[in-house]
């Protein structure tokens, strides 16, 4: 009776951790979850949980300790945990072979621990699970290619890998070594140089997901993550990230990253209606002279003075005493009288 009652007691603490992973609020969900395992800890269900939120969040060493008492239903996350922590023996002995992430889990495994003889027959499992056009798995042909000394050989598949996934870190060391080892020298010595300069900003990458695992509500981590995706010329990716950070954004937050967003539409793509419509839009949202500012400032560039001269008159209504906003309003008036003769 007294354990039934201590549960029902904890039950609404492990609601409210889950609520705040729901919400984004990991540090304060973790921290529930751990108090309430603390209550139960013979509780198989929310051990494997907090097991799997511990890694989500990037804290391998933390979820192995939590899952150490359960049996083999607990395994496919410790595989994944011991394999982030390079400890290659231990992943192998429970990595998945169906599954399609797990797989190059081994193969990378055993590469690690120089096991190539098994890598071959790996490898085909993770062609037949994931195709054999799958860039890792190109990727991983092409370096047991290279191991083997036939690098004109290898040269192709790392070029297909790059055509797909453009900055595989492997892909793009093994092409470059692979070039120069069979003759191409010079393009081989500016593919290592990509590779080189490409390290550090998938690196901020790293960090700025990992971030954003334990902070998934902070319109920060994804603003970060917009800039350096825009670096990387995924511009795509950076659009998606500016567009979440701007939905998660407080008032005092919101301009920087609109006005970011808006500059990757004009050098990037080229598409000034979509910025200034952007820009248009944000200052529904706070009251920033710096965004009608920029949308008129777009406008004039094209010799649209007219509609540079209402965004103007926005910002100048709410800062009438601006100088430079007034210098603003009165060359575009200008312009519009002279565009209209």
């Amino acid at each position: 009776m007294h354990r039934v009652l201590l549960c029902l007691l904890c039950l609404p603490l492990w609601q409210d951790a889950q609520s705040h992973w729901s919400a984004g609020d990991r540090r304060a969900a973790l921290d529930a979850a751990e108090v309430e395992l603390q209550e139960r800890p013979d509780d198989q269900g929310l051990r494997l949980s907090f097991g799997a939120w511990l890694l989500e969040v990037q804290r391998p060493a933390a979820a192995l300790d939590a899952l150490s008492p359960l049996d083999a239903r607990a395994d496919s996350l410790r595989a994944s945990a011991h394999y982030i922590l390079a400890r290659y023996e231990e992943a192998l002995a429970l990595l998945d072979p169906g599954d399609p992430i797990q797989i190059l889990m081994i193969v990378d495994s055993l590469l690690a621990l120089s096991r190539t003889d098994e890598v071959g027959p790996a490898l085909d499992r993770a062609a037949a699970v994931l195709g054999e056009g799958n860039p890792r798995v190109l990727a991983l042909r092409g370096r047991m290619l290279a191991v083997a000394g036939r690098h004109a050989d290898a040269v192709p598949l790392f070029r297909l890998a790059l055509e797909s996934a453009p900055h595989d870190r492997q892909a793009l060391f093994g092409l470059g070594q692979s070039l120069v080892r069979s003759g191409e020298r010079e393009e081989g010595l500016l593919v290592l140089q990509r590779h080189r300069e490409l390290l550090p900003l998938l690196d901020r990458r790293d960090f700025a997901l990992q971030a954003l695992s334990l902070d998934p509500a902070q319109s920060a981590h994804h603003a970060q993550l917009g800039d350096i995706e825009r670096e990387l010329g995924r511009t795509d990716d950076a659009i998606a990230r500016y567009q979440r950070a701007a939905s998660l954004a407080e008032a005092d937050e919101l301009t920087p990253i609109v006005l970011r967003h808006a500059r990757l539409l004009i050098e990037d793509r080229s598409a000034l209606d979509e910025a200034v419509a952007l820009l248009a839009d944000a200052a529904t949202r706070v009251r920033d002279a710096r965004l009608p500012v920029r949308a008129g400032d777009l406008l004039m560039t094209v010799d649209r003075p007219g509609e540079a001269l209402e965004h103007f008159h926005r910002a100048q209504s709410w800062r009438p005493d601006d100088r430079q906003i007034r210098a603003r309003v009165e060359a575009a008036a200008r312009a519009a009288v002279e565009r209209a003769r």
